[in-house]
């Protein structure tokens, strides 16, 4: 039998994740924007249902996605409690992907034993290349878990983690594509400086950064020894890893992450 999902908000992430949905076999999906337009064109393109408004979502599907902003996530969960009986709310999955919006500010409003997952992607989810977290509360059974993995795992990588790691992941993976954005920036002005035409610089610079990190992942070697293998003996790469670390490459990476972690608690505890 299949999985009837719904999804409340239609911008960029909550469409990149209901499009992934919409790809697993026997699903049916639900979705409403306060766009109505905007959720009607997603339906167009995705097979899923445009709903009109947030009861209709609710009350045809079992898994609940809230993709909304994180200053609107109180006003749905408001919703959410006047629409359903306590009955019907605690037998729903409602996973969230409010970023900063801790599983216990929900809980405050749907109650404790409410069934919450939290889930932290990234933007490469839109081209299926997605680092996604999921935090669930003690009320998600084992099996929802593993529905919740399979039903975004045609956006990416999926790992379950302990609540208390989503700050430091949001860190990493959610703030970490734009790092790496500067990354392939800064290595295509070189190939620019040493005239390579810039749309084909950004080629060979994301090419070669999206070849690494597939490197680090299916051969699981540690990325220390895979730049070891790159370095040949008083070779071109070694001299530019010493002017990297003469730079403090890897102390401004840890320092940019320690200020987004720092500011994700900060918003967290808001």
């Amino acid at each position: 039998m299949g999985k009837k999902v719904g999804c409340i908000g239609c911008g960029v992430m909550g469409g990149a994740l209901m499009s992934a949905v919409c790809k697993v076999e026997n699903t049916e999906v639900h979705i409403s924007d306060v766009d109505l337009s905007k959720a009607e064109q997603f339906a167009a393109s995705n097979k899923a249902v445009a709903e009109k408004n947030n009861k209709n979502v609710l009350q045809n599907s079992e898994y609940v996605f809230l993709a909304v902003k994180p200053n609107y996530l109180a006003s749905v969960l408001d919703e959410i409690c006047a629409v359903l009986s306590k009955d019907e709310l605690n037998k729903k999955v409602f996973v969230s992907i409010a970023a900063g919006i801790r599983i216990s500010t929900i809980e405050e409003k749907l109650g404790k034993n409410a069934k919450i997952i939290r889930v932290m992607p990234n933007t490469p989810a839109i081209v299926s290349e997605g680092m996604i977290a999921l935090a669930p509360n003690e009320s998600v059974s084992g099996d929802e878990i593993s529905t919740v993995e399979d039903l975004l795992a045609k956006a990416g990588s999926v790992q379950v983690v302990p609540e208390h790691l989503m700050d430091g992941i949001t860190a990493v993976s959610g703030s970490g594509p734009a790092y790496g954005y500067l990354f392939v920036e800064a290595l295509a002005d070189a190939a620019v400086k040493f005239g390579m035409p810039r749309k084909q610089a950004v080629v060979f610079a994301a090419q070669t950064l999206k070849g690494a990190a597939s490197m680090v992942l299916e051969t699981g070697k540690h990325p220390g020894q895979l730049k070891d293998e790159v370095c040949s003996p008083a070779g071109t790469t070694i001299e530019a890893v010493r002017v990297l670390e003469e730079k403090g490459f890897r102390a401004a990476i840890i320092s940019a992450a320690t200020a987004a972690f720092e500011k994700s608690v900060q918003l967290s505890n808001k």
